[in-house]
């Protein structure tokens, strides 16, 4: 019996929801995909970026692009495949469709198709359609939010919505991504611990820095703040000399 398997629709996404965003992995001829922070669901991806690195291999069995969108970068490795880069150079400005793979904690792309732009204005365009999409799925958290005041069951919430006219199936989604917590980088860890610093230093009265100002001045999230600390806390970079407070050693 030959198994029908329906191809994905590529969804347009900026490169920093790809990286940030957590993957899972099937089994069996279901498809791989990610959730994203935002709360889209992909397994293919369409990417619009700027060329930064090009590499072939000797051999020519293998090859990869960096690609910039300005919110972040990210690969696309060929294996095997890699007459897919021979038109494309550095600095040129593509579109690429692919899959979004992850192999030794690194969130690629396989790519399937690639389009050189010759027209940066498809850039402006790229943008626009992508904040109508994040604008829509914020009035699904919204929605989401409302059906939550009244039931912490899932499948009620999936009623609910779809007494409303809305897709179960994103509401369920979104419900999932409330628990992917972006990841962050070693060297933008290491920023986010000296401004975290630096907030102590500047707050702390002689017995240390309120949690509660470190949380009122920073413009970071809050779970965000609370892992930095702890991480300060475990690494024995600051001390509590109270509860409630914390000091840099």
């Amino acid at each position: 019996m030959t198994v029908e398997r329906k191809r994905l629709t590529a969804v347009k996404v900026p490169i920093k929801s790809i990286v940030t965003g957590r993957y899972f992995q099937q089994e069996g001829f279901e498809s791989n995909y990610l959730i994203t922070p935002q709360g889209q669901k992909v397994s293919r991806v369409r990417v619009m970026a700027t060329v930064m690195t090009k590499f072939i291999s000797d051999d020519g069995n293998y090859g990869f692009l960096v690609l910039d969108d300005g919110t972040e970068t990210i690969r696309a490795k060929a294996f095997q495949n890699t007459k897919i880069f021979s038109d494309i150079d550095v600095g040129d400005i593509v579109d690429l469709f692919g899959k979004v793979r992850v192999y030794a904690d690194e969130v690629y792309i396989t790519p399937e198709i690639i389009r050189k732009i010759n027209d940066p204005n498809w850039l402006i365009l790229r943008n626009l359609e992508i904040i109508k999409e994040l604008k829509r799925i914020k009035e699904l958290k919204n929605a989401l939010e409302r059906f939550e005041k009244e039931t912490a069951d899932l499948e009620e919430i999936k009623k609910l919505a779809k007494a409303e006219g809305l897709d179960p199936e994103e509401i369920e989604v979104i419900y999932e991504s409330k628990n992917v917590e972006p990841e962050t980088k070693e060297e933008d860890r290491k920023a986010l611990k000296e401004e975290i610093k630096g907030l102590i230093d500047s707050l702390d009265d002689g017995s240390g820095a309120k949690y509660s100002d470190i949380i009122e001045k920073s413009s970071l999230p809050e779970s965000v703040i609370e892992d930095v600390i702890n991480e300060l806390l475990s690494e024995g970079t600051c001390y509590e000399p109270r509860p409630g407070r914390i000091k840099r050693l």
